[in-house]
């Protein structure tokens, strides 16, 4: 089905190639699991089998890919055949609305519309999306994007499916779901998969081969999984522990009444709650519960409907707007989507760019610049979109916490980050606590939660169900919140 022959990427402005001689065979109804760290050249192998790269990603690119015994001359001829679910959904969507964007590919091939209607209802209900059909994408939460872009996928009912990282946005449940619906594909359809992931464990019993890749190479060619293969990390970096306990200051952040609705519904109702100064808040709950929305709420970003919020020294609410680039100087705040908040040209314009607009911590800035070189391998003046997804993750959060604000907001941290990467962030987390710093922190990892976060608030369907020390939550509490009775 997929025969890839001494493939080579290189992107502009990188001296080293993304994939340096890759050759791999898959054959028909196989279930592969492409492993490997950030930036090992995963996804852009993947992109450029789909024609991706160079068509409309632009890099360098040499070898032979052909899929099911044919060269594809475009990315639209390969689309018939073999269809890409990227690590960021929203760079695949190309309409308003969920269920238009389901009928999005079937459309484009031409397919009557009665079956069209079959496959976009088919499609939805497998990934457990069929009540998002009328929604507006734009009001959807990250998790719910990933699904719908499964979807879309799904609809065009390709013989080669590739998932990136298709669970690093879900919830507990969610990714069972989205395992089992995976799961039905691969049994039912007798699909060609190949699913990319920094930490597979989920998958490993669906797997028939194990593809380790490393600095563009494959390495490792498996029928069963490697040793250590949920870290890929001969030696992760040390997490930074110390007694976490609940924080006895004033609060730095306090929201009363706090109600949020958009097109009719209500996202959050009537929340109120405080977080202390210098505590690491871990924001939890399903996809589409709130959290996100919460987040843009104390940065200004959204207008509450009603309520009052309290940033620091900051009042605003629903009778009082705020101003987000005033806000900015205090608060720095990490996009779910990496790619929402880069603007520059280079690495460094962009991490330094917070500091200079302040005019505030600029040796701290530059020191960053210096350390994101020194980890990632890569110079300040490359252009930020030539990064890995989990690399642009790690410029965000430099960014916006070198300028020196008190209070850090971060979404999703550590989605698409590999077992060293995700523990280099946690020392990060940990590094901005021993500074006096307040970080809150949306996240669905519960040993995080347990080792590194003073606080937790849970929301289910935009209202708290628990708020308080981490260290009152028992084990069976985390049972119910994530399995059970709570969310």
């Amino acid at each position: 089905m997929l025969d890839v022959r001494d493939l080579w990427v290189r992107y502009e402005n990188r001296s080293k190639p993304a994939v340096d001689g890759l050759t791999v065979h898959i054959d028909s109804g196989e279930f592969v699991l492409l492993m490997g760290g950030s930036a090992s050249g995963k996804s852009t192998a993947m992109q450029a089998v789909c024609g991706f790269i160079p068509e409309i990603i632009q890099a360098e690119k040499r070898g032979t890919v052909k899929i099911d015994g044919k060269v594809f001359e475009d990315a639209t001829s390969v689309s018939n055949v073999a269809c890409m679910v990227q690590q960021d959904p929203e760079t695949q969507f190309c309409t308003e609305f969920v269920e238009d964007e389901v009928a999005f590919g079937p459309e484009n091939l031409k397919t009557p519309q009665g079956e069209i209607r079959a496959a976009v209802d088919e499609a939805l209900a497998s990934v457990g999306a069929s009540h998002l059909a009328e929604r507006r994408l734009s009001t959807l939460s990250g998790g719910e994007k990933q699904k719908v872009a499964i979807a879309s996928m799904l609809a065009v009912r390709p013989r080669l499916l590739i998932l990136d990282e298709p669970t690093s946005n879900l919830d507990p449940r969610a990714v069972n779901e989205v395992v089992s619906v995976i799961d039905s594909i691969r049994r039912d359809r007798r699909m060609t998969i190949v699913v990319v992931e920094h930490r597979p464990g989920q998958f490993v019993d669906l797997a028939s081969r194990f593809i380790v890749m490393n600095k563009g190479r494959l390495e490792q060619d498996l029928p069963k999984p490697p040793e250590g293969f949920g870290s890929l990390a001969p030696n992760p970096p040390r997490v930074v522990k110390k007694p976490i306990a609940p924080t006895g200051g004033q609060d730095v952040v306090s929201v009363k009444g706090l109600t949020f609705e958009i097109d009719g519904v209500r996202i959050l109702d009537d929340l109120s709650f405080g977080i202390r100064e210098g505590g690491v808040v871990a924001l939890m709950g399903e996809n589409g519960a709130g959290k996100t929305t919460l987040l843009r709420l104390l940065t200004g970003l959204l207008r509450p409907s009603s309520g009052n919020i309290r940033v620091l020294s900051h009042e605003f609410g629903s009778t009082k707007a705020a101003e987000p680039w005033i806000l900015g100087k205090d608060v720095g705040f990490v996009f779910q989507n990496p790619n929402h908040q880069i603007f520059e040209r280079t690495v460094e314009r962009e991490i330094l760019f917070a500091a200079e607009n302040y005019r505030e911590h600029r040796e701290d800035a530059v020191k960053a610049v210096a350390e994101f070189e020194a980890s990632e391998e890569v110079r300040g003046f490359v252009h930020p979109h030539c990064l890995s997804f989990g690399q642009k993750r790690r410029v965000n959060i430099r960014s916006a916490s070198s300028h020196g604000p008190r209070l850090i907001l971060m979404d999703e941290p550590f989605a698409g980050q590999d077992a060293v990467n995700a523990a280099r962030i946690q020392d990060m987390i940990a590094g901005l606590k021993e500074a006096g710093k307040t970080t809150v922190v949306v996240t669905h990892d519960t040993a995080f939660v347990r080792e590194s976060c003073t606080d937790a608030v849970f929301i289910r369907k935009g209202r708290i169900v628990r708020c308080g020390p981490v260290r009152d939550i028992s084990g069976g509490d985390w049972e119910d919140l994530f399995q059970g009775a709570g969310i």
